[in-house]
């Protein structure tokens, strides 16, 4: 996904729903920091969807933003990206102050971007190897540091199933950086 594009998502957002807060919140959020991650060859290109967490946000507005700019809408299908609205309950599984983290949106005043490190806890989380490859490559590019990342992952609440998982996703991206 092209900056562009996330900003055309942004904008038929903003137009349909007028939130007061948009959150950037899956790989997408890694254009503010770097824009040329979306070019050809680079980790974002296949990027289709835009991970956001608005407020306000309720089950009317999710319905509407999914029907108008959601996966298989209209918007898809002619702009090639689509939206996939999150849940307030995300805010959760993340390390403490993220919000006090997010980076703005250039040109904007209402839309923030997920830091890498709090986007490469929840990354972990996941622990696909597609995930661990996206964070290896942030960190050859210095967007991403080891030490803030473990120190942010042992500050974020999980259960202890979650915390294997993680850990384990945490070691194999040690190993191999």
């Amino acid at each position: 996904m092209h900056l562009r594009s996330l900003n055309h998502i942004i904008e038929a957002v903003d137009a349909l729903v007028h939130p007061n807060q948009i959150v950037v919140m899956g790989s997408s959020s890694l254009l503010a920091y770097d824009a040329s991650l979306g070019e050809p060859g680079q980790p974002l290109e296949l990027s289709l969807d835009a991970d956001l967490l608005l407020d306000p946000v309720d089950d009317d507005l999710a319905a509407v933003l999914h029907e108008a700019v959601g996966e298989g809408s209209l918007f898809h299908r002619e702009y090639g990206v689509y939206v996939d609205l999150l849940r307030p309950e995300i805010e959760e599984t993340l390390p403490p102050g993220w919000r006090e983290r997010c980076t703005p949106i250039e040109g904007s005043d209402h839309v923030v971007c997920l830091d890498p490190c709090d986007l490469a806890v929840a990354k972990l989380c996941v622990g696909r190897d597609k995930d661990l490859e996206l964070l290896r490559g942030l960190l050859d590019r210095g967007l991403l540091d080891l030490d803030t990342l473990a120190s942010r992952y042992q500050a974020t609440p999980m259960d202890e199933a979650l915390m294997f998982k993680s850990g384990r996703a945490l070691n194999r991206l040690r190993e191999r950086s």
